[in-house]
Parts: C-alpha cells; structure tokens; sequence
C-alpha cells in the first residue's frame, strides 16, 4: 500500500512516469532486501541505509547504479517524512553519493575537429547526402539535442524571428535552443 502512496505521491510531484517507476522499482528492491537481511529493522533507518549501500557495493554495482538508488531511497525519505513515518533526513545526497575520483568518469568519445571537417564535407555532397541527412547532422552537431529530441522536431518548433528551436526534453521539460544560420537555412 505505501508503495502505490509513493507512486502517487510522485505524481502530484509532477515526476514522469518513467521517474515514478524508477524511483519505485529501487524502493521495492530496498524492502525486499530489508525483509531478506534485516528482518527486525524499520522501513528505513540510518542503519538499514548503510548497510543497504554496502550491499549494493559489495554486489559489484557500478557506483552511477548505487548513486541512483541513493537518489531514490533520498525521494522515499521526502516522502514518509511529509507523512511523518519518519521525522528527520536519513540521507543527504552530499554526504551519502558515492564520490567518484575526478577523471574515472565514463570517457564520451567527441570528434576531433578533422573528424567533423570531414563530416561536414561529406554532407556537403548533394548528390550523396539529401538535405534531410543533412540537416540532420547539423543539428546534432551544432545543437546538442538527443537523438530522442531530434526525431520529434517540426517546423513549427522554429521561431524564425529569433532563431530559436523549441525542444521537448527528458520528463516533457521544454527548452529554447539558438540556431546557427546555416542550420535555419
């Protein structure tokens, strides 16, 4: 029952539905593993916390994984604090995520400007490349929108006054993006 209150609660949150059942999906794994390992312990408590995270570490997660959890079980004590199950923040994102050593992060290959010189001539190439090819390639190269954002453009998303692209991010967030003037042409 406190699972669908949570849900329910994210909701009128305004979280999407993709966050709710994440963010539910790793309180149902806390519990399962409150019940499995620490039969006698409440819903959540500094102690089932720690010993939870170790858990997750000693399982061999990847620390974006167990960061992600961490983040979960943060909104779930938001949660039972505003029905006042508990009375205090257990976890605190500053001192609870697992730091990661600067430069370990996960490496995005980018093109080398050779590499995108050589893009961009090819795509020059009309009788190669069509101009929707083409454009597409600008506007990933010149926009930064994800491929999930570029496929739901239209033209009525650009405002020509001020040269600016109207995308429909992750969790239905809006956001204004400039255009070059070769990627409006």
């Amino acid at each position: 029952m406190e699972i669908e209150e949570f849900a329910n609660w994210l909701f009128t949150e305004g979280k999407a539905a993709k966050t709710i059942e994440s963010y539910v999906n790793d309180v149902k794994g806390f519990q399962s593993y409150l019940q499995e390992k620490l039969k006698d312990v409440p819903v959540l408590s500094r102690f089932s916390f720690v010993r939870y995270k170790e858990h997750l570490m000693k399982e061999g997660y990847a620390i974006s994984t167990i960061n992600k959890k961490v983040n979960s079980l943060k909104v779930y004590n938001d949660f039972l604090r505003t029905k006042g199950v508990v009375n205090e923040s257990i976890i605190q994102l500053k001192r609870d995520r697992i730091k990661i050593a600067a430069g370990s992060e996960d490496n995005v290959d980018a093109l080398s400007d050779e590499q995108v010189e050589q893009l961009l001539f090819f795509v020059e190439n009309g009788n190669k490349v069509s101009t929707r090819n083409k454009l597409i390639v600008y506007l990933l190269l010149y926009t930064g929108v994800r491929v999930s954002e570029l496929v739901s453009i239209k033209i009525a998303d650009i405002d020509f006054l001020t040269n600016q692209l109207a995308v429909i991010g992750k969790g239905g967030k809006r956001r204004e993006i400039g255009l070059r003037k070769d990627v409006l042409q």
